[in-house]
C-alpha cells in the first residue's frame, strides 16, 4: 500500500489527476482480468496453469496482439476476455495519451517560461542578450558549473539556449510574482543585466534588485550599471556587487594605450581559462605576520601569488609590506586553479 501511495502521488504531480485515474483503471482491469480468468478457466483449461499464464493472456488480449496460445473455453472466461478486448485498448490508449499530453504541456510551459522552477541554490539571470549567453558560457567552466540557471525576461518568447540545466521564466523580473515562479527564495545568486545602454535602464535595474532583495534577503546579487550616479541607489537597494561596464571599458581603453599588455592581463584574469583571482582564508601560520612574508612562501609552497587582502569589506591591493595579517582577512591571490591551503 505504501508503494501504491507513493506511485500515485508521483503520477499525480507529474501527469495530473485525470491521467492517474485512467492509469489505475487500466491496472485494475489487468488485475481483475487475471484473477477472473484464472478462477474461471483453471479448473477445466490446462492453458491456465497459474496466475502467470492468466496475466499473460490478459495482457495479450488487452493489447489486441492475439497470439492464440491461450484461449478461454468457459462462458465466464469468454465474457472476461470480451471485456478485456473492448475496455483494454480504450483504457490503455486513453491513459498513454493523457500522460503524453500532460507531459507535453509541462514541457511546453517550461520552454515558454510559464512553469514553476523547483531548483535550489540556482543562479537567476534577469535579462537576456549576448552578454547573458557569454555569462552562461563562463559559468559552465567555473566553480559554479554544476548550478542550475534560470533566465527571466519579458522580451523573448521561449528558452533561448539548449541546455538541460537552464530554465526560463517569462515576465518582468521586477515583479514578485515572476520572481516567485523563478523560485528566487531558493536561489543562491542573481545577476541583473541592464535592459539597454541608457541611464534610464538603471531605474528598472534598481527596481529589480529591490524586488530580489525583498524576496530573498540573503541572496548574492550582482547588477550591471550604466550611469555611475545611480550606483548609490543600487547599493541602498541591497545589491551585493555593482558593475559599471562602461566605466571599466573606458578605463581599460585608456590604460591599454599607455600599456598594451594591460588588456591581455585583464582578459585572462576575468576569464575561466588561465590564471584567475581568488579569495582565500589566511592560513593560521601567517596570522600576525607581515604581508610580505606571504609572497615568496606561498609562491614556493602553493604556486600562487598574493596581491592583496580583503579586510572589513575593503580591498587593499599591494598593501604595505609590513602590514600584519589578521585572522579575519581574506588573501587575494592569483592562481591557475582553486587554491587549497
Amino acid at each position: 500500500m505504501v508503494i501504491v501511495t507513493v506511485v500515485k502521488k508521483f503520477m499525480t504531480r507529474v501527469t495530473g489527476t485525470h491521467a492517474v485515474i485512467l492509469l489505475f483503471a487500466t491496472v485494475l482491469v489487468v488485475v481483475l482480468g487475471t484473477i477472473g480468468g484464472y478462477l474461471a478457466e483453471s479448473p477445466v483449461n490446462s492453458s491456465f496453469r497459474n496466475l502467470g499464464d492468466s496475466l499473460w493472456w490478459t495482457i495479450v488480449t488487452m493489447t489486441t496482439v492475439g497470439y492464440g496460445d491461450i484461449v478461454p473455453i468457459t462462458a465466464a472466461g469468454r465474457i472476461i476476455g470480451g471485456i478485456c478486448m473492448i475496455g483494454g485498448p480504450i483504457l490503455m490508449v486513453s491513459a498513454v495519451g493523457s500522460i503524453g499530453a500532460s507531459l507535453y504541456n509541462r514541457w511546453t510551459k517550461g520552454v515558454k517560461g510559464m512553469g514553476q522552477v523547483k531548483s535550489k541554490g540556482h543562479i537567476v539571470i534577469c535579462g537576456w542578450n549576448k552578454k547573458a549567453k557569454d555569462i552562461i558560457d563562463e559559468l559552465r567552466v567555473s566553480e559554479l558549473h554544476d548550478r542550475s540557471i534560470t533566465i527571466i525576461d519579458d522580451r523573448i518568447d521561449a528558452k533561448p539556449v539548449d541546455d538541460a540545466k537552464v530554465s526560463f521564466v517569462r515576465g518582468n523580473a521586477s515583479e514578485l510574482s515572476v520572481l516567485n515562479r523563478a523560485n528566487i527564495a531558493g536561489a543562491g545568486f542573481a545577476i541583473v543585466l541592464a535592459e539597454d545602454n541608457t541611464p534610464i535602464a538603471d531605474q528598472k535595474t534598481v527596481l529589480t534588485v529591490l524586488a530580489i532583495e525583498k524576496a530573498s534577503p540573503s541572496i548574492v546579487s550582482c547588477a550591471e550599471l550604466n550611469d555611475a550616479n545611480n550606483e548609490e541607489h543600487l547599493m541602498r537597494a541591497g545589491c551585493s556587487i555593482v558593475i559599471n561596464a562602461s566605466v571599466l571599458a573606458s578605463r581599460l581603453l585608456a590604460m591599454s594605450l599607455q600599456n598594451p599588455v594591460v588588456n591581455r592581463i585583464i582578459k585572462e584574469l576575468v576569464s575561466q581559462e588561465g590564471n584567475e583571482i581568488y579569495r582565500v582564508t589566511v592560513p593560521q601560520q601567517y596570522v600576525g605576520r607581515p604581508f610580505v612574508d606571504t609572497m615568496p612562501e606561498m609562491k614556493k609552497l602553493y604556486g600562487i601569488i598574493a596581491i592583496g587582502i580583503e579586510r572589513d569589506g575593503e580591498c587593499l591591493i599591494n598593501p604595505s609590506a609590513s602590514l600584519p595579517l589578521q585572522a579575519s582577512d581574506l588573501l587575494l591571490v592569483i592562481s591557475e586553479e582553486t587554491p587549497i591551503l
